[in-house]
Parts: C-alpha cells; sequence; structure tokens
C-alpha cells in the first residue's frame, strides 16, 4: 500500500516537473518581407519564446502565404491559422466598429488618432473578444494615399479611372459607387497583376507599402492627401489563447505592445524614405488645392455618410466622433 501511494506521489511530481505544453502560433500577414510590421512580428516571436522559456512559439506566415485578410480570419475560425497581423480592413471582418478611425477624411493627423485610438482601445478589444478573438497588440500604419496612373486633383480625375477596392465590403463599394466612380472589387494579393493588365488604375496605400509592393511602378502618381490612417492589429484566436498559461499572458502582452510602440517612429521614416526613393524613380506628387480638398470632403458626405449605422458600426462612430471633438477643442485644426 505504501508503495503504491509512493509510486503515485512520484507520479504527480514527475508530472509537475514537465513543462507546459508547447503551443505553436501560426501567425498570417501580408506585411511584405524587411518591412517595419514583419520584422516587429519577429521580434514578438523571439520574445515570446524567450519569456516562455519556448513553451509558446510563432510560424510567420508573412507577404500573403496564408492569403488576403479575410482567408486569414476565415482560416483562424476553423483553427488552420492561431493568429494574424491584419490591418482594419481584415479586422472589420471581426469588429466594424474598428473602421471607423478608417473613414475618410476623419482623422487627419497622429495626434487625433493616437488620442481617439486610446480611448477607443477597451471597447474595442471587448468587442473583438466577444467575437472570438484577443487583441495582442494595436500598430500603427502610417497614412492612405491616392496612388494612379494617371495624375489626380479633383474627384472627376479619378472617376475616369478605375479604383481597387478591397472585395467583401458591399457597403463600400455602392458608396464609391453611388460616388460616381468606377470600382473594381478584388482581393489584394491580386493588385499587382490586375495593375499590370490594366484591369484596375488606382487604390489606395501608404507609401511604403506602394513601394515595397513596387505598385508605384506602374501607377507613378501621387495624391498628397492624407486620405486616412493605416493601422490594425495582431489577433489570437481565444481557444488559441488560452492554451497559453494564465500568469505567462501579461508578460506577452506587454513585450508585444512594447515592440509594436517602438515600430512608430519606424514607420514614419520609412514612408518617408520610401517616397523618396520613389521620386528618383518616376514619381509624381500632386498636392492638393484648396477646392480640391472641399470636393472630397463633400464627397465624402454624400456617398460615405450612408454607410454609417452599416459597414461602420454607429456606435462606435458616435465615440469616436465625440473623443475627436474633445481631441479638437484643445489642439483646433489649422
Amino acid at each position: 500500500m505504501r508503495g503504491s501511494k509512493a509510486l503515485a506521489l512520484a507520479a504527480l511530481l514527475a508530472a509537475a516537473a514537465l513543462p507546459a505544453a508547447a503551443l505553436t502560433v501560426k501567425l498570417g500577414s501580408l506585411a511584405p518581407g524587411g518591412s517595419p510590421w514583419e520584422l516587429a512580428v519577429k521580434r514578438i516571436a523571439a520574445e515570446w519564446g524567450r519569456l516562455s522559456g519556448g513553451s509558446v512559439s510563432v510560424k510567420i506566415y508573412s507577404g500573403g502565404i496564408a492569403g488576403d485578410e479575410p482567408d486569414m480570419i476565415r482560416k483562424m475560425r476553423i483553427g488552420q491559422l492561431n493568429a494574424a497581423a491584419i490591418t482594419v480592413s481584415g479586422l472589420q471582418g471581426v469588429f466594424n466598429g474598428v473602421k471607423v478611425l478608417s473613414y475618410p477624411l476623419f482623422l487627419r493627423d497622429d495626434g487625433e488618432l493616437s488620442y481617439v485610438l486610446s480611448k477607443m482601445k477597451p471597447f474595442f478589444e471587448q468587442e473583438i473578444e466577444k467575437r472570438g478573438f484577443k487583441v495582442v497588440m494595436w500598430s500603427p500604419g502610417g497614412w492612405t494615399y491616392f496612388y494612379s496612373r494617371r495624375p489626380i486633383q479633383f474627384p472627376d480625375d479619378l472617376r475616369k479611372q478605375k479604383l481597387w477596392v478591397w472585395a467583401g465590403d458591399p457597403d463600400e463599394i455602392k458608396a464609391w459607387q453611388t460616388s460616381g466612380f468606377q470600382v473594381v472589387p478584388l482581393a489584394s494579393t491580386d493588385i499587382m497583376t490586375s495593375l499590370q493588365g490594366g484591369m484596375i488604375d488606382a487604390l489606395v496605400s501608404s507609401p511604403l507599402l506602394a513601394a515595397s509592393n513596387q505598385w508605384f511602378g506602374v501607377i507613378p502618381n501621387m495624391y498628397g492627401l492624407k486620405l486616412a490612417p493605416l493601422w490594425g492589429a495582431t489577433i489570437v484566436s481565444m481557444k488559441s489563447w488560452a492554451e497559453v498559461p494564465s500568469a505567462l499572458q501579461p508578460k506577452l502582452l506587454e513585450a508585444a505592445q512594447s515592440i509594436t510602440d517602438a515600430m512608430a517612429p519606424e514607420i514614419v521614416k520609412g514612408d518617408e524614405e520610401a517616397i523618396s526613393i520613389m521620386l528618383k524613380y518616376g514619381l509624381k506628387i500632386a498636392q492638393p488645392q484648396k477646392k480640391a480638398e472641399k470636393e472630397w470632403e463633400d464627397m465624402v458626405e454624400k456617398g460615405f455618410s450612408m454607410m454609417i449605422g452599416r459597414s461602420y458600426d454607429r456606435q462606435s462612430y458616435d465615440m469616436a466622433r465625440e473623443y475627436l471633438d474633445e481631441y479638437l477643442a484643445a489642439h483646433p485644426r489649422r
């Protein structure tokens, strides 16, 4: 009897001494190789491995290997992926409230984005978690502009060209079409071949992405009006996150966000360097005239306001509007 008890105790002690079961987090991303986003994810993977003693490893599928962002969300839902580093365009497939911060011409500079996002994060994270995903970090991405085959100044200049929009958002497609634009919905992984084949003539992108993906070589005209911030998050399925020991979770979250926060100046620098390089290789930038900027604002008001409450969650929009008004009361636009 004593022998069996001793054996049982020994077995329990041996089990307690075993390392936690290893978790391999398969993470998808569209980030081009060598970009600040990819490098940040690699740093996070290394840090998570160190903090967990090797029990949490991250396998990265970057550059669209895992498909477009909606594909990544679908694969996470069925367990083929555990995580994804995605832009707000992909994240809206989980909760469309996040998209309000990328409503055209809503936010105009980094200060406005930083303030409103900091206020909205708890709400966004709660809503995303309800839908089965854990936000492990929020990431900056710079600002987006129009790039086109022919120069743009007024909305009518873009209406004469075929504009790429992300497939899978019928409300946004309708908003552009209602405003008189020719839109071509496609997966982002099809952009280059569609540009080369003449299927599309224009798109919205950040300078770093336009340079990294070589899109500017086909569409060498940039319109210098900040359309919206490019930002996103890295999310993990709640099922996979539950496999991480609870004592380790806060350490992983802190490490991920710390690395991402350090990436912000790299994005700014990267956009500046991308523009400098593209200018050397033929990029032309048209700065917006006041009259033209007013026409763009009117176009957004008429075409996109109908999306609030549909493609853009109404509660999220109202909250963001309130926080933006708070910020502008102390920091008026010039």
